[in-house]
C-alpha cells in the first residue's frame, strides 16, 4: 500500500475498549477514521454523541459498502470473530482484533486459517504490548541480564463486573454483558485478565508443555463464569504464574509482572520504569537494592494498536512479538488448557489436539 493513512474503519463495539481503540486510531498519524458498525442501537446512538462526525451503520455491509475501508478494527465478540474476518477478508479488508483471539482455541484456529484463505492480515491487541518497560524486560531477559529465564509472573484485574452493569447504560450494557457470558466470552477472569499473562509468557519463555489451573467463581453470585483464575505453565526448565482477577476493588500494593531469572529478576514497575535485582553469587538470598531502569522510548508508531497495525499495513511491514496470530493463537490454547484442567481437575498437556474432535 502506498497511501499516506490506512482507510480505517471499526466494526462491533462489545469489548469495552472500544473507545480506547477509537481515541487512539484517531491520533494515529497513520489511519483515518472512515466510520464504525455498530448493531446496538442505543449503543450506537451513544457512541455517534462521543465520536461526533464519524459515519456511523447498523451493520457491516453498510459500512463496507459506502465508506470503503481498507482496513478495519473489531471489538467484536470473542465468539463471532470468525464470521467478522471471514465477511471482511472477502472484501479484502484487513482485521485488527482485539484480545484475547477468540473465546476458544477452535476459533482461534479458524480465524488464523480463514485470514490466510482469504489473503488479509490479522493482529491481535494486547494493550501491554504498547508499554516500552515490557519491551525491554525481555530485551534484558533475551540479553541473559538475569541468567537463564525460569519464570514468568504475572497478575492482572480489577473490581469486576458492577451488580448494576444492566442499568448503567448502553456501554456497561453490552460491553459487561458480552463479557460475562460463557458463550460469547469463552470464560470469565481467566480468558480476561489470565490471558496477559499467556500472551507475555509466550513471548518470553515459548510455549509451555503443560499447565494446570484452579479458578472459579469465589465471590460473585450475579453471573456464572469465573471471578478468579490461576494458571501455572510448565517448561523443561521452569514454569510461569497466570492471575486473574475480578475481585479486586483496590490493590494494598501493586503488583508488577515479573521476570525471574538464575542470577536475578526484573520487575515492570511502570509504563517505561523497571527494577532491576542481580545476584553476584549463586545461593545469596540477599542481593543489593534493585536499580530502576528507565526503558528507551518505542518507536512512534508502537504508540498503540491501531497505530502500529495501519502503520505496518502502510509500509508492507510484518507484524510482530504478542500481537501476531500465531502467539495469540499459542495464547488460546494456553487459556484453553487452563480452563481444561478447572473443569478436570488435573494438569493439561500441550498441544492440544482439539482439532480432532
Amino acid at each position: 500500500m502506498t497511501e499516506q493513512k490506512i482507510r480505517l474503519a471499526f466494526v462491533g463495539a462489545e469489548h469495552l475498549h472500544f473507545r480506547g481503540l477509537m481515541k487512539a486510531a484517531l491520533e494515529s498519524p497513520t489511519a483515518e477514521v472512515v466510520g464504525m458498525a455498530i448493531a446496538d442501537d442505543e449503543q450506537r446512538a451513544f457512541l455517534v454523541e462521543q465520536f461526533s462526525g464519524l459515519p456511523a451503520f447498523a451493520t457491516a455491509e453498510e459500512l463496507y459498502d459506502t465508506v470503503k475501508p481498507q482496513a478495519i478494527v473489531t471489538c467484536i465478540d470473542n465468539k463471532n470473530a470468525t464470521a467478522v474476518i471471514a465477511d471482511a477478508g472477502a472484501r479484502g479488508i484487513h482485521v485488527l482484533k482485539e484480545k484475547p483471539m477468540g473465546a476458544t482455541l477452535a476459533i482461534a484456529d479458524q480465524m488464523a486459517t480463514t485470514a490466510a484463505r482469504l489473503g488479509i492480515r490479522l493482529m491481535i491487541n494486547w494493550p501491554h504490548n504498547w508499554s516500552p518497560a515490557m519491551h525491554h524486560a525481555r530485551r534484558l531477559a533475551d540479553q541473559g541480564e538475569i541468567g537463564q529465564v525460569w519464570q514468568v509472573y504475572s497478575r492482572a484485574g480489577h473490581g469486576g463486573p458492577p451488580r448494576d452493569y444492566l442499568r448503567r447504560g448502553p456501554v456497561s450494557r453490552v460491553g459487561w454483558g458480552f463479557i460475562v457470558s460463557r458463550e460469547l466470552d469463552g470464560g470469565g477472569a481467566s480468558i480476561d485478565f489470565c490471558g496477559y499473562g499467556a500472551a507475555f509468557s509466550r513471548w518470553v519463555m515459548g510455549q509451555p508443555s503443560r499447565v494446570v489451573a484452579l479458578g472459579g467463581r469465589y465471590a460473585r453470585d450475579f453471573f456464572t463464569v469465573d471471578d478468579n483464575a490461576i494458571m501455572i505453565l510448565g517448561y523443561p526448565k521452569g514454569h510461569s504464574v497466570c492471575e486473574g482477577t475480578w475481585t479486586q476493588p483496590a490493590a494494598a500494593f501493586p503488583t508488577p509482572t515479573q521476570i525471574y531469572g538464575t542470577r536475578g529478576a526484573i520487575a515492570v514497575t511502570g509504563g517505561a520504569e523497571l527494577k532491576v535485582a542481580v545476584s553476584g553469587q549463586a545461593g545469596e538470598r540477599v542481593v543489593a537494592d534493585p536499580k530502576t531502569v528507565e526503558a528507551p522510548p518505542l518507536p512512534d508508531h508502537y504508540r498503540s494498536g491501531p497505530a502500529y497495525f495501519t502503520h505496518c499495513l502502510l509500509h508492507d511491514q510484518p507484524f510482530e512479538g504478542m500481537v501476531t496470530p500465531e502467539m495469540s493463537r499459542d495464547a488460546q490454547e494456553i487459556l484453553e488448557a487452563g480452563l481444561l484442567s478447572m473443569r478436570l481437575g488435573r494438569e493439561v498437556g500441550l498441544p492440544l489436539k482439539a482439532f480432532l474432535e
